[in-house]
């Protein structure tokens, strides 16, 4: 690497007192008769290098513009762009038209040719992707390759178990994947670099006030800077919560004030990040270091302009020196513009960064409803109106939303519910007049699901709540009931009329009872039987009704009869006894004794 050049120059390839321009289209250089008002070419980190053209044209006699008619500048031309002095020219830009627009003005009428580089291609559309079991760095990779640049990408830690872009460009989706992990995307001439930056590179150029500094602007702002910063995710495995501390980076800090000097300025305390999933250490870690990163380098803040360098680039150092102490040293180029105009060519050098994320200073967002009608966000309250009528067939009830209309029957929304399927799932559809809770798919208004149903002191809950919550259950409109207790270890079902199955744990039972005082109880002493009238046991005329056990206890407390239509038996393998306290009969038609 080059060290810096005396600051009393800038180190240009020739004596830059006679600027010369060249710009190519499709690898030609076009015409020496086209005007070319200015040049200006930006490149900045995480952004796309753009490159703007004013050439003059247009004829008011004849009403014609002859470089905007011809094939010049039509969009896709490859349009290459070289700066230097004395003919001795560097590429300062490479890209493609991407847009041609006409300005008539008092003072003349004007072709403005907007380029951008190749990697253009990347912000066109949004996509969704899962990523499944990969780096960071090789699903950048992945993108990038899906446009034909040539991708370097610093490797990242281990594999994440599950990426998902959702209705993202991929280079909106390649930034946000980048920052997550500490890193710059630097674009050149169709070639992506995702590389974190590099401390112990040289100063590329070095820029005096006094000699080669034209034009400063320069802060340091001490609400920037924080002690450190902690991020924070939900870990579901341990139920609590994840916590990493950002190292403290090393980075080239102009200037001799610390941030930990200037973090001390306002008391700050370590800044809190905050993700409610589930972030891997690893990735906890890398989100929590590329924040304080892009905090520290935030410390000092500006541009520099000096006569036009093709050297500086996006990524690389710049000394600045006779500024005083708080702000001069080696700063990070963070954007750099070309700006060729009227035979001169200057530099512009934007340097630190800015503390915000990407995410925060763009909207990646799509669309709210998808920009079909305005959205509605959140959830809202609404009172169930209809059962029944759908005039799509979709199962689904009629809500009144009060904030839309309290006087309107409302919307015909869906029910999110426990289970659902082809002829199977729950149904416990709320009444008409239940409070019921409404989201939206998509923010769009037309599409409402019912999340759930609402206890409130108008509509109260079928038990008061208790901390112990040891019961929870199901109470329907007539007061049939599903008790179940967690304290008991009950599970009981009722009927309004007083009809129970009660299976306890804690007394060691099933029991069947109703409100007439019959009851079938299984417990660890057998079975029982009580009825409060008639106990009837009857089997088919073809079936058999058999009792059998150890002994078998037949008592009635007044008489007992046995009768068989076509024969009775009464038998035993010892010794049997028919008794009777007063007479006993013996009778039939023949009888035998032995």
């Amino acid at each position: 690497m080059e060290t810096a050049a005396p600051a009393a120059t800038i180190p240009t390839p020739a004596t830059p007192d006679l600027c010369t321009a060249q710009l190519l289209v499709d690898g030609v250089e076009v015409p020496g008769t086209i005007h070319i008002v200015s040049m200006a070419v930006v490149r900045e980190l995480n952004r796309i290098p753009s490159a703007t053209l004013h050439i003059e044209d247009g004829n008011p006699a004849s009403g014609t513009f002859a470089v905007g008619n011809a094939d010049y500048f039509i969009p896709g031309k490859k349009v290459e762009i070289r700066l230097g002095y004395r003919a001795q020219q560097d590429v300062v830009f490479k890209g493609v038209v991407v847009k041609y627009s006409v300005k008539i003005r008092k003072s003349g009428s004007f072709l403005i040719v907007e380029c951008r580089d190749e990697a253009v291609k990347m912000t066109v559309s949004r996509k969704s992707h899962y990523y499944t079991d990969q780096k960071d760095s090789d699903i950048l990779e992945e993108v990038i390759g899906r446009y034909n640049l040539k991708a370097e990408v610093e490797a990242t830690g281990a594999a994440l178990r599950e990426v998902v872009q959702y209705d993202a460009t991929d280079w909106d989706f390649a930034l946000c994947r980048a920052e997550a992990n500490g890193l710059l995307v630097m674009v050149e001439d169709g070639t992506v670099r995702v590389a974190p930056p590099d401390p112990d590179q040289k100063p590329v150029v070095a820029v005096t006030y006094g000699a080669t500094l034209l034009e400063f602007d320069a802060e340091v702002d001490a609400r920037l800077q924080s002690p450190g910063i902690r991020a924070h995710s939900w870990n579901a495995a341990d139920q609590e919560l994840v916590e990493a501390e950002a190292t403290e980076p090393t980075v080239n800090s102009p200037g001799n004030l610390t941030s930990a000097a200037l973090a001390e300025v306002l008391g700050s305390e370590p800044r809190e990040l905050r993700h409610g999933g589930h972030l891997t250490p690893p990735e906890l870690q890398a989100w929590a270091d590329g924040r304080l990163l892009r905090e520290r380098l935030a410390k000092v803040r500006g541009r520099a302009r000096f006569q036009g360098f093709a050297g500086v680039l996006p990524g690389k150092l710049l000394e600045v020196a006779g500024v005083g102490e708080r702000l001069q040293g080696q700063v990070l180029v963070a954007g750099v513009r070309h700006q060729f105009a009227g035979g001169n060519w200057e530099t512009d050098v934007q340097f630190g960064l800015s503390p915000e994320p990407f995410a925060a200073t763009f909207n990646l967002r799509p669309l709210p409803a998808a920009g079909l009608l305005p959205a509605v966000s959140g959830l809202h309250t609404g009172i169930v109106t209809r059962l029944e009528g759908d005039p799509e067939g979709e199962d689904r009830i009629k809500v009144c939303l009060p904030l839309v209309n309290p006087q309107e029957e409302g919307t015909w929304a869906r029910i999110a519910t426990l289970d659902a399927g082809k002829d199977r799932g729950t149904y416990f559809r709320p009444e008409i007049g239940d409070e019921v809770i409404v989201g939206f798919l998509h923010d769009d208004p037309r599409h409402p699901v019912v999340l759930g149903m609402c206890h409130s002191s108008n509509k109260p809950a079928p038990l008061p709540p208790t901390d112990d919550n040891h019961e929870k259950g199901y109470v329907s409109r007539s007061k049939l009931k599903m008790t179940f207790d967690d304290d008991k270890k009950v599970l009981a079902f009722e009927t309004p009329a007083g009809k129970k199955l009660t299976f306890s744990d804690d007394e060691d039972f099933i029991r069947l009872e109703d409100q007439h005082g019959n009851k079938i109880i299984l417990d660890d002493k057998g079975i029982t039987l009580e009825s409060s009238k008639d106990l009837i046991l009857k089997a088919a005329s073809s079936g058999n009704l058999q009792a059998e056990g150890g002994n078998l206890t037949l008592k009635a407390q007044q008489a007992f009869k046995a009768e068989g239509s076509s024969g009775a038996e009464l038998s035993s393998g010892a010794s049997t006894t028919l008794k009777g306290g007063a007479s006993t009969v013996i009778k039939g038609g023949v009888v035998q004794i032995n």
